[in-house]
């Protein structure tokens, strides 16, 4: 049987970056970091980490990441059940992968009572939405949101909904960069906004709303806070989330360059399959907000295999 300590260790270490921080989190030596860390690969008969700078987890780590996570999971919920006057006096931490805009907009309204009633602390982590799958999958959170509709293998995945962007721009930066209106020699030539180097959000835009597939200059701009203030002061035009514009095009600070053209991203709360009221709580509250908030339309709950 796997000892829980190891585990424990070999989570610190992969959360904090190394066995120096994952000693002070715990409130050990490195020492003892270390040596639990050989007796589990001792136990298993192969490496779970690897010895690079950041440390990393092997194949096997991962796994037992994934498990360790569950684990805790899991047990919060029997000491919860088994002690619940003392268990009202602790928290229960889950870690989760959220797009940037996700968690810019209606992630954490939409969580909130789930957050409040069961006294939650959430560590999230930030990716794309096309990326935060591979932090599920490599163990580093238990559930997340994201754009493949497949579950993974092991977990459950539920439609929350669609997130609309539109293509906006201040009505001076369409006067000077659109004239003629939106076109392949306006839009090689327009400063655009694009979140990262993984992001090809705005490059899909183009190509199947204008059917411009050439170069365009474009700021990196890795915050969705930044998209917006960037717009609004006229440096650019972008792909903005329709939550996240107020009432920017009611009052004319902003101008649609194609209206009636958008881009809907769907959108998936993806977990592990564990017998978990905590889980099951949280899903069914993002997916009771997705109803009312998102863009729906979509198919119903899928179940990955075994």
């Amino acid at each position: 049987m796997l000892d829980p300590r190891h585990l424990q260790a070999l989570s610190a270490v992969l959360e904090t970056g190394g066995f120096d921080k994952a000693a002070r989190k715990l409130f050990l030596t490195q020492s003892a970091i270390s040596q639990r860390i050989r007796q589990l690969e001792e136990q298993l008969g192969q490496p779970v980490l690897t010895r690079t700078s950041p440390v990393d987890a092997t194949a096997a780590g991962r796994k037992l990441l994934q498990h360790y996570r569950q684990l805790s999971l899991m047990e919060g919920e029997l000491m919860s059940a088994l002690g619940p006057e003392s268990a009202e006096q602790a928290f229960t931490t889950l870690a989760v992968g959220v797009n940037n805009d996700s968690m810019a907009t209606w992630f954490l309204e939409a969580a909130a009572p789930v957050i409040r009633s069961r006294r939650l602390l959430l560590d999230i982590a930030m990716d794309d939405q096309d990326y935060t799958h591979e932090l599920m999958r490599s163990g580093h959170v238990a559930g997340c949101v994201g754009t493949k509709p497949t579950p993974i293998q092991g977990g459950e995945c539920h439609f929350l909904g669609s997130m609309r962007y539109l293509c906006l721009a201040t009505p001076g930066f369409a006067e000077d960069y659109f004239p003629q209106g939106v076109n392949a020699d306006a839009l090689s030539r327009a400063p655009a906004i694009v979140f990262s180097r993984k992001d090809d959000l705005h490059h899909q835009f183009l190509q199947q709303e204008t059917g411009y597939d050439g170069p365009y200059p474009h700021f990196l701009l890795p915050t969705p806070q930044g998209f917006v203030e960037a717009t609004r002061l006229g440096l650019a035009y972008s792909l903005l989330p329709e939550l996240m514009i107020g009432d920017d095009l009611q009052q004319g600070r902003l101008v649609d360059l194609l209206p009636g053209r958008y881009v809907d991203l769907p959108l998936w709360w993806h977990h592990w399959r564990v017998e978990s009221s905590l889980a099951r709580e949280l899903a069914e509250a993002l997916v009771r907000y997705g109803k009312t908030h998102l863009q729906q339309g979509l198919a119903a709950p899928s179940r990955g295999g075994d």
